[in-house]
């Protein structure tokens, strides 16, 4: 049932706790089992990732890592229509995280030298999760941003399928990246492989890609020995729509995403008593049940909900969506206008769909390149530029306490 608030009379805050959000991946008994099968991993190795995969997905795998004529098979046998869309989503997904690769810089004055290099790290672990059905296109947006990034090696890392074997179009999309690395493993399994590695499974430097409670739990447990994105989950979208959006339409944008089910949520913020009337008898289904609907006083207030909740997606639909955009601060991604529904970024518009979740918008981005780059920053000084600079630490490492940081500096000054 479709769930209608009003909220003129609220607090922006008070409005966005009320909203529906689940936390599942930080409840203690999920924490506690994803730390227990991790730590399996850790030291059963592939004997482990095969019991734990037999035991959650009922098969055993007969090869961990999907041989490479299995990924060229799938690529080959793509049907042509789907090829080009595959191809058309990489190519606008790579253009766009070109355009945000960081560079590295130096800057010289008075011998003094500082600057900061930029490089990819060297082993990327991506999640592509499996559940309620195959996401090739999630391949897309985290391969992609890893291999304009530079990353050396790409593991990916599936769930398989009843026959044990990774899916078909996740393999496909595998061979058009020219990806080698595929394995038939899911779960919080997974992710303690990818962490620490086992006969089979590299270990890799930084895991990303979403996941259900589990995988993302597991990616928090290992978080300090292998680099981790923002969590990424359940689905969540927040419309903003004034009294000239078209009923239908809202109706599909709040139903397309709460097409995703389990956890998922979607919200309609809006001013307009008879669009949200129209809207409610258009909502049907399952997905319905995830739905609410928001009578706001303005769109200001409507911002302030959103900003409060931090949604993964937001869709603004509004004569004034440019001043909305502006003052939307805490969001993974924003789709403008009537002619931009969200189902566009989540393949083929080029930012990557890989977005915070949880509210964690108010500090995390979208998976970008900058999630597969390290900044290395480096000083150079010469004689007489340590001779201005080094009376200043002296003094301030001394003030602190620390006399050999102190003296390190002197002994070069005397």
């Amino acid at each position: 049932m479709v769930k209608r608030i009003d909220a003129r009379d609220g607090d922006a805050g008070e409005v966005a706790a009320g909203l529906r959000r689940e936390d599942g991946f930080l409840s203690t008994s999920v924490r506690e089992i994803a730390r227990g099968i991790v730590e399996g991993v850790r030291e059963g190795g592939d004997g482990a990732l095969l019991d734990y995969t037999e035991r959650f997905d009922g098969v055993r795998p007969v090869n961990v890592r999907v041989p490479a004529e299995e990924i060229e098979e799938a690529r080959d046998a793509l049907p042509d229509e789907l090829r080009e869309s595959f191809l058309y989503a990489i190519d606008n997904v790579r253009s766009f995280h070109r355009r945000e690769m960081g560079r590295s810089w130096e800057q010289s004055r008075g011998g003094a030298t500082v600057g900061q290099r930029v490089r990819p790290i060297r082993r990327a672990g991506l999640y592509v999760p499996g559940g309620h059905g195959a996401y090739p296109s999630t391949l897309v947006m985290s391969a992609v941003p890893a291999q304009v990034a530079g990353v050396g090696e790409i593991r990916v890392c599936t769930p398989p399928g009843p026959d044990g074997r990774a899916d078909g179009s996740v393999l496909a999309v595998a061979g058009l990246l020219g990806l080698e690395e595929v394995y038939a493993i899911g779960g919080a399994q997974a992710i303690g492989a990818l962490a620490f590695g086992t006969e089979t499974v590299g270990r890799v430097d930084k895991i990303v890609g979403p996941g259900n409670d589990f995988v993302t739990a597991a990616k928090l447990e290992v978080f300090g020995v292998v680099g981790i994105d923002a969590p990424q989950g359940p689905s969540e979208v927040m419309v903003i729509a004034d009294a000239g959006a078209f009923p239908e339409r809202v109706a599909r944008d709040l139903m397309a995403q709460a097409e995703h089910l389990s956890g998922a949520s979607a919200v309609l913020l809006s001013s307009s008593e008879e669009l949200i009337s129209s809207v409610e008898p258009l909502l049907s289904g399952e997905p319905s049940e995830l739905i609410t609907l928001v009578l706001v006083r303005n769109s200001a207030q409507a911002v302030e909900i959103s900003n409060a909740y931090a949604p993964e997606h937001a869709h603004v639909i509004s004569e004034d969506h440019e001043a909305i955009l502006q003052d939307l601060d805490a969001v993974g991604m924003v789709a403008i206008g009537d002619f931009t529904p969200v189902a566009l970024g989540d393949y083929a518009a080029g930012p990557s769909h890989a977005l915070p979740v949880g509210g964690a918008a108010v500090w995390a981005s979208a998976l970008g390149t900058r999630d597969f780059l390290a900044h290395t920053n480096y000083i150079h000084y010469t004689r007489d530029a340590l001779d201005e600079i080094g009376p200043h630490v002296e003094r301030l490492a001394r003030l602190e306490g620390f006399e050999n940081h102190a003296d390190s500096v002197g002994v070069r000054l005397r």
